[in-house]
């Protein structure tokens, strides 16, 4: 047994055993206790489906559940921690006011206590229930008031926070950027009679102007023309790679059926020269009736074209091995020159025992290209293993 099929039967076994666990967990709980737990929400309501059985029939019901009655010492805690969390946000140190120079986000729930929160503000020129400040035009601090409502199930209290809210400093960037916007609004106000009016160039140290509008990227449009060649270069040796390695694949598929057939022909008494003009004929006719050639029947046919050209024949089958350039076919070239050069003592046995090497090697990749197939399929059972061990585990957690 190879080590990836004991992968495979180790990941078989795996899911077994979880399967397995899992029934065996539910069984128990099952004998334990079958009764359905239902869980009050922290507050408010929320709706539970329930099914009924009577014999034959079954039908579908919704129940409200309404959220557990505290007890008053319960709703005293949780209003009293709610009050020292709303504190911390704020900042504010005993009966200290919090000090605001930025908005803020007032929070509508506090979920350690389960208390919801409801807001509003004594002055909401200043700072409004949601938490935005306006400070534009403060010259001092001032004290604003916001009122917590909070409510917890049946029960709501109140509680006042007092915040300081602080005016912009002198001559900081929020304040000139205010008093450019506040000229701009009089400006306005003074040309109400006119047909326009023309934007000042600068109000202090702001610079007044139209927004300016996003122009072309030409610096990364020039950067992406620049790289276009080298994708297309890029993408163009990546398609002569992957047809070589398509032709390779196709010329060492076929070399076992050529050799073959070339032992074949000349064990019938052919002479090199008239096989491979015969495998020539062949291949030309099965190129005719199918409309397009394949890589060995486009090479033979060019080794039988030099033959009749006057080649000669060592020299033809040379060339044929070093223009297909695997290993197997120079192997075959030098088989066929050396037979040229001694003779033809010995042709068939050497051609046989090249056929049977070249089976072999066709056998072995075979096995290597199915090997690289179940590796390839290690990644989807594995994805497939989590997945099923997820809706085992998880229903199986749960139940305990």
């Amino acid at each position: 047994m190879s080590k990836k099929e004991k992968i495979q039967w180790a990941l078989i076994g795996v899911i077994i055993l979880v399967t397995a666990v899992f029934l065996l967990v539910r069984n128990r709980d099952t004998k334990e206790d079958t009764r359905v737990w239902i869980t009050r929400p922290e507050s408010g309501t929320k709706k539970e489906a329930v099914a009924f059985r009577l014999e034959e029939t079954s039908e579908e019901w919704t129940l409200e559940v309404a959220s557990r009655e505290r007890t008053e010492e319960e709703m005293n805690e949780a209003f009293s921690e709610t009050v020292r969390i709303l504190n911390k946000f704020f900042g504010i140190e005993k009966e200290e006011s919090a000090m605001l120079s930025d908005s803020v986000e007032l929070p509508q729930s506090v979920p350690e206590t389960g208390v919801d929160i409801r807001w509003s503000s004594s002055d909401d020129t200043v700072i409004t229930k949601d938490g935005t400040l306006h400070r534009e035009q403060l010259k001092e601090a001032r004290e604003v008031y916001l009122q917590a409502r909070m409510s917890y199930g049946s029960e709501e209290r109140e509680h006042w926070f007092a915040v300081k809210v602080l005016p912009y400093e002198e001559g900081s960037k929020e304040a000139l950027l205010y008093g450019a916007r506040e000229e701009l609004r009089v400006l306005e106000q003074k040309t109400v009679g006119e047909a326009g009016f023309y934007l000042p160039e600068t109000i202090g140290p702001v610079a007044v102007g139209r927004p300016e509008e996003p122009g072309v990227p030409w610096g990364i449009l020039g950067v992406g023309i620049l790289f276009v060649p080298f994708v297309v270069m890029f993408s163009k040796r990546q398609e002569k790679e992957k047809e070589r390695k398509r032709r390779e694949e196709e010329l060492l598929t076929e070399y076992p059926r050529l050799i073959t057939k070339l032992t074949l022909y000349t064990g019938a008494g052919m002479s090199l020269r008239g096989s491979f003009e015969r495998l020539g004929a062949e291949y030309r006719a099965k190129a005719e009736k199918a409309g397009k050639r394949n890589a060995i029947a486009e090479e033979v046919l060019v080794l039988v074209g030099e033959l009749k050209n006057g080649t000669s024949e060592s020299r033809a089958y040379e060339a044929f091995g070093r223009r297909i350039g695997l290993k197997p076919y120079l192997r075959c070239a030098s088989l066929l020159v050396s037979q040229l050069q001694k003779g033809s003592g010995g042709l068939r046995k050497n051609l046989e025992n090249e056929v049977r090497l070249a089976w072999e090697m066709h056998r072995e990749r075979a096995a290597k290209k199915g090997e690289e197939g179940q590796t390839k399929l290690l990644f989807p059972m594995m994805g497939m293993l989590f997945l099923v061990m997820a809706v085992v585990i998880i229903p199986a957690f749960f139940s305990m």
